[in-house]
This record gives structure tokens, sequence and C-alpha cells, in this order.
């Protein structure tokens, strides 16, 4: 379905950096001290293609080049004034420039969940990923240990280095330092002895429960199944500790994967999960409990294709639910409808984005602006292949 008055805008886009998985949050009061109503998180990361000029970038090979994996990887923080249009940064940055968030001083960081509690604190989670050069990384796979990338591609080897959270009590501005999620009881060590398997990799919407416990996914190979496995974490300190709460959704029959999951706690007390998800046809699945996430009933597929989703509540009580659609035509989807009383494929399907020029886009995150429109922020890529933040606003 399409929709009228849909605006877009470019919110970052750098040639010599790419630009990726951004969050969104609105700060408590509607709008922090220095007149941002939504604050962007997103990864970025060096591009390296505009070092062999544009020729190269507007070919086939260098505008399809994709790489998730950059050892100066960090996280990025923009402010959007209530129109959405990015600020001038108190901490020094240019008009409409984003600030760097202080790194990991060990690792990459990688993506970046954003949640904003009732008493005005700024929680981020994410993941790393530790760069190894290439000579000690095959000595380390020669030992049994799993690492990702290619010397040629990446020039370093990475280990996962796990799941952390940090949060901010001054809007922002500055930040605690990252602090590992709990390791997984029955996951095998990332180094054995020496480094525990931490959480997870983290990307999704997490939610405050009424009681003030907050609950936030995470994502694994299972150990047994090999395919990825979503779980819970829940912290009720306000995000400085956290425990390891239930397993969200596993295939046992090794078939599907659920990865990348949004939460959503309805008017009724029911807490909704959306995973995206392998060995499925890159369709929907969701999960649902209705004890705060401490059991879990069996997944559900839905007739809805795309990843990752974002589910973001609407004042008037419906979800608005966001996803990158990576099929021809590529763009964003949306659909909006009551979680208590309808499925999500049996809502109209609108479509925000169908111009994408490759595959390689998505990750949306919403937010609902000051006059009542929502934002979908999302990675694209520009004609020449550059990946920036863009974002579409409209009224669902």
């Amino acid at each position: 379905m399409a929709i009228d008055g849909r605006e877009h805008r470019v919110l970052y886009r750098d040639p010599r950096f790419y630009a990726s998985f951004p969050s969104l949050t609105v700060p408590a009061a509607g709008r922090d001290a220095d007149g941002a109503a939504v604050l962007v998180a997103f990864r970025r990361a060096r591009d390296h293609r505009w070092l062999r000029g544009a020729a190269y970038q507007e070919s086939a090979a260098g505008f399809n080049h994709v790489d998730h994996l950059d050892s100066r990887s960090q996280t990025m923080l923009l402010r959007l004034g209530p129109d959405a249009e990015p600020l001038g940064e108190v901490q020094g940055g240019g008009p409409g420039e984003p600030v760097m968030l202080p790194p990991d001083p060990q690792a990459a960081d990688q993506d970046a969940s954003l949640l904003t509690l009732r008493d005005g604190r700024i929680l981020l989670a994410g993941f790393r990923w530790y760069p190894v050069p290439a000579v000690e990384g095959e000595a380390l796979r020669a030992q049994g240990i799993g690492l990702t990338g290619s010397p040629l591609k990446t020039g370093d080897l990475y280990l996962f280095w796990g799941g952390y959270s940090r949060h901010s009590d001054d809007g922002g501005r500055s930040w605690t330092a990252h602090r590992d999620l709990p390791a997984l009881p029955g996951h095998p060590d990332i180094l054995p002895g020496q480094r525990p398997f931490h959480g997870g990799a983290v990307r999704g919407r997490a939610v405050e429960t009424p009681d003030g416990t907050i609950l936030q996914t995470g994502y694994t190979h299972h150990p047994t199944t090999g395919t990825y496995a979503s779980h819970l974490f829940a912290s009720a300190d306000r995000g400085e500790s956290w425990v390891h709460r239930a397993i969200i959704a596993l295939d046992a029959e090794a078939k599907a994967g659920f990865c990348e999951t949004a939460l959503h706690l309805d008017a009724d007390g029911v807490l909704h999960a959306f995973h995206r998800t392998t060995g499925l046809g890159d369709h929907l699945a969701t999960s649902r409990s209705t004890d705060l996430g401490h059991s879990w009933e069996p997944w559900r597929r839905h007739a809805v294709v795309g990843h990752p989703y974002d589910a973001c509540p609407l004042p008037d009580g419906r979800l608005l639910l966001a996803g990158g659609y990576r099929h021809a035509p590529y763009g964003i989807r949306a659909r909006v409808y009551d979680p208590r009383t309808q499925d999500p494929g049996d809502a109209p399907e609108i479509v925000l984005r169908d111009d994408g020029p490759a595959p390689d886009l998505g990750y949306p995150w919403a937010a609902v602006l000051p006059d009542g429109r929502a934002m979908v922020a999302y990675y694209i890529c520009d004609p020449a292949g550059r990946r920036g933040i863009e974002a579409t606003l409209f009224r669902p």
C-alpha cells in the first residue's frame, strides 16, 4: 500500500565512511535541554572505495562491495530537532554533525540499540568485534578458535567479543564504559579459560516494564543446533547489571534461526518478540510471553517478508512494524496494526521506499515526532553506492 505525504530525509552521508544500523530514542520529556527531540545512534566504519576514485565506486565491483567488519568501527550519536532536522552538537561537532561515543579500548563497536527510561537515563546496548592480525588469527584458527573475515578483504581477522550495555544520565553527553552482558551457560568460551561468551550479539528494541525492569534481547549460534537462538536478558537496576532470563526462540529441528529480535510490551502486559529469521524464506517470526519473558509460547511464522524489524508503539495503541526489504525492488516496508487483536500479516503493507539501488540496506528503527508523524530511519546507498543514514516521515 502506498501512502501520501511521505518525506525522505538524508540524516548522514560521507563518502569516506560506511554508515549503517541506526537506532532512535526520544528523550524522556519529549525534548532534551539542547532542543533534541530524537537521538540517532548508528555504526560508522571506514569505506575505502573512495581511495580508488569515482570510476571504481560506480563500477559493479565497487558499488556492490559490502563489508561489515572494520577495526575502526565506531558508534556515532546525532541529535535531531522536532522536525527531524540535524542539530549542532553541544560537544563541539559542527552543525548537523554527529559525535563519536568513547569506543571500547580493545574492540570495534558494531550495532547500537537505544532505549530511554522513564527517569531519563539513556541505555545503549550493542556488541563488538576484536580485530586480530591475520598471522595471529590463523594461529588461533589452528587451535580451533572461531574467527571471521579474511586477510585479503578485511585485513584483520575478527573474534566475536560479546554483547554489552552502557548508559548516559546527561542526555547522551557522557557515557559509562562498556559493561559485558552475562556469560551464557552452556556456550563455549570465546577464548577457553580467558574470555567467556558474554551475552551474544545485540540488535533490537528493548522495553521497560511497569516495575522498572528492562528487557533486552541478544542472539547466538546455539551450541546444540548450530542455528541462531534468540535470548532475553533482564535488568532490575536500570541497566547497571543483567541476568539471562530465558531463550525466546529456538528451533529444536535445527532448520530455522531467530536473531535481531525487537520487543514490544502491549497494554495488556503481553510481551511480543519480532525475529529476523533464517531458514524460513526471510519471513517474520514472532514469539509471545504472558509472564514478562520468563516463559514463551512456540514461535509463529507470518506472511510478512523482510528483516530485521522494529516495533514502535504509536500513541493510539497501534504498533508500527517496519522492516528492510532486500528483494527487488529493494527498500523499506511497514505495517500498522493492533498486536492485541490482529496478525501482522493481515495488516496492509506500506511501501516507504522501493528505490534502493542495492540490497544492502534496511535495519529500520522508528520514533514518533512531536507533531504526531512517524519517522523511520534506516541505511541505504545513494546512486554512487555510498551508504548513509536516511529517514522517511509520514502520518501512520
